[in-house]
């Protein structure tokens, strides 16, 4: 059973979300927080497995809590704003998500949750969440063979059809799965979705906009949601 710290302003977000959380039998509510000053406070008083965090809020913004306290249960950022994302990504938070937000979009941050508590048994992640081992890998299917990629070496994936263009430092692999399969395989706090057709390895983004992001390689747009 994971428990499940709320911190938002807006009553009716706080009803969606008691609504998503009471719909999952994993999940329970353990507090409700109207500012980031009183999450503070009871993060420190009691066991928390998920902060569901807003962004905008009086006094002290999410993004300030998540900057002020380097020992945080995994973070889902809730928000209207997309133009935090890329920042809430290099914080380490589990996902983004943009309101009004779906039972369908919050059930697969939970998933990513699961995930990041229960690593697959196919990749070595750091001991440190905020820094990628060198060493880390997976597997991909290449035409015939199974070819071992260093996640530091992604630079982006994006979605052909059925299959994927995996591009990293030193070259470009043709997959035959999903996007959604790929992103599976991958940490999400080291890999962002950023598009249907995109995802990105935050570690190569140079720079930023509202609609795209830079890589080596290529800029790649940011979708609507």
């Amino acid at each position: 059973m994971l428990k499940c710290m709320i911190v938002e302003d807006e009553q009716m977000a706080v009803k969606v979300l008691e609504s998503h959380i009471n719909s999952l039998p994993n999940l329970e509510i353990s507090s409700v927080h109207h500012n980031a000053m009183d999450a503070i406070s009871a993060l420190q008083k009691q066991k928390v497995d998920v902060l569901l965090l807003d962004i905008q809020m009086p006094k002290l913004s999410g993004l300030s809590l998540l900057k002020a306290l380097p020992l945080l249960p995994p973070v889902i950022i809730t928000t209207a704003y997309r133009d935090y994302a890329i920042e809430g990504f290099e914080l380490d938070v589990v996902d983004y998500l943009l309101k009004p937000i779906s039972f369908e979009r919050f059930v697969q941050a939970i998933d990513k949750v699961h995930r990041r508590r229960q690593p697959s048994s196919e990749t070595t992640f750091a001991e440190s969440p905020s820094q990628l081992a060198a060493d880390s890998f997976i597997y991909v299917k290449h035409q015939r063979n199974f070819v071992k990629v260093l996640l530091a070496d992604i630079v982006y994936i994006e979605s052909i059809k059925n299959h994927v263009r995996l591009v990293t430092a030193q070259d470009t692999l043709l997959p035959l799965i999903s996007l959604t399969e790929m992103e599976a395989k991958l940490p999400p706090q080291y890999f962002l979705r950023i598009h249907r057709s995109y995802l990105v390895a935050l570690s190569q983004v140079s720079s930023y906009t509202a609609t795209h992001v830079h890589t080596p390689s290529k800029v790649l747009p940011i979708g609507r949601h």
